[in-house]
């Protein structure tokens, strides 16, 4: 029933999906799970989280409006370049509740600051395909995937994301592997000059080298409920990769161009995730934007859904009942 229902995106659907994200998000105000610390040198990180560690409501609320901005942006674009069906606002269902899946993410973080600008990359990549004359496009691509590096250091992988577009969508034009190039150096020269100037560029280079030479890393023990919810989340998502694959293709080269390109998100989730360390338990979240285009296609193709909406609905209510009540457990 709920998936013909958010096959439209009518007002009272995105209304829905709403309250939905403030159900998951409520313990967030009342019992606020604190913004992880730094990790690595991220200096807009660090001045964000100097700001607001000691107000953790006013972290917890702009992590929720973030993540519906993200919610309803994602959704925009998905459905603008046609990897999910039109006119629908399953994906943002999708999205919006497995970005809420456990209660220590329920708070502005690195990986949801930087998946703002993953789908802001991934907006540029899009709109860029086959328009090689798009050097701004191709530009902010990399300039923005150095920026979010500030915030989380692994995202710096990603720009062998944006390389590895060019070939997806054979833009062999070197001007825009420059570009690219150039707009990933951009936000660094900045951050050069300012340690420069402050004579801390060599204690932050050190940093920087002493960050990269452990890998699988990770301090923080994972409690009960992030397997168990995170086993879940991933049956969910196998499920939705493996259907979508197989299922029918009826897609111009453009549309599976474009939906290959969200494939390679999974991988670099992966590829990132060896240098996750503290963070490990939001990482997940960078796979996300792939994962509501795959279960979301794979969904609208369903002729009998009632089996996978009983699915759904205990995975809706575990990750619920796990906000609502486990977190005063784990979290406090």
């Amino acid at each position: 029933m709920f998936i013909r229902f958010f096959k439209s995106s009518f007002f009272i659907q995105y209304l829905t999906i709403g309250v939905i994200g403030l159900c998951l998000w409520a313990s967030s105000f009342l019992a606020p799970p604190g913004m992880p610390a730094p990790d690595g040198p991220v200096p807009l990180y660090e001045m964000l989280y100097s700001l607001l560690h000691n107000y953790p409501v006013t972290a917890s609320l702009l992590g929720f409006l973030l993540v519906m901005g993200e919610t309803y942006w994602l959704t925009t674009i998905l459905s603008s370049h046609d990897l999910v069906m039109k006119n629908s606002s399953l994906s943002a269902l999708v999205f919006i509740v497995m970005m809420s899946f456990l209660p220590g993410q329920l708070t502005l973080n690195p990986i949801n600051i930087s998946l703002a600008f993953m789908i802001l990359v991934l907006y540029h990549l899009l709109i860029s395909y086959n328009k090689p004359e798009h050097l701004d496009r191709i530009f902010a691509a990399g300039f923005f995937t150095a920026f979010a590096s500030l915030f989380y250091l692994p995202f710096l992988f990603w720009f062998v994301f944006v390389v590895i577009s060019f070939l997806i969508f054979r833009a062999g034009n070197w001007r825009a592997w420059l570009a690219a190039f150039i707009g990933l150096l951009t936000p660094f020269i900045y951050v050069v000059v300012w340690y420069f100037w402050h004579d801390r560029l060599t204690v932050v280079m050190n940093e920087y080298l002493a960050f990269f030479r452990h890998i699988l890393v990770f301090p923080n023990p994972f409690h009960t409920d992030f397997w168990i919810l995170s086993g879940f989340t991933l049956l969910l998502a196998s499920w939705g990769i493996v259907a979508f694959r197989s299922g029918p293709v009826e897609k111009t080269v453009e549309i599976r161009s474009k939906t290959n390109i969200l494939m390679w998100t999974l991988v670099f989730t992966l590829i990132s995730f060896t240098y996750a360390r503290s963070l490990a338990i939001f990482h997940p979240a960078l796979a996300m934007p792939a994962m509501a285009m795959v279960i979301t296609g794979t969904l609208t193709r369903l002729k009998k859904t009632r089996v996978t909406e009983i699915i759904l609905l205990i995975y809706f209510l575990a990750v619920l009942f796990n906000n609502l009540f486990i977190h005063n457990i784990f979290y406090r």
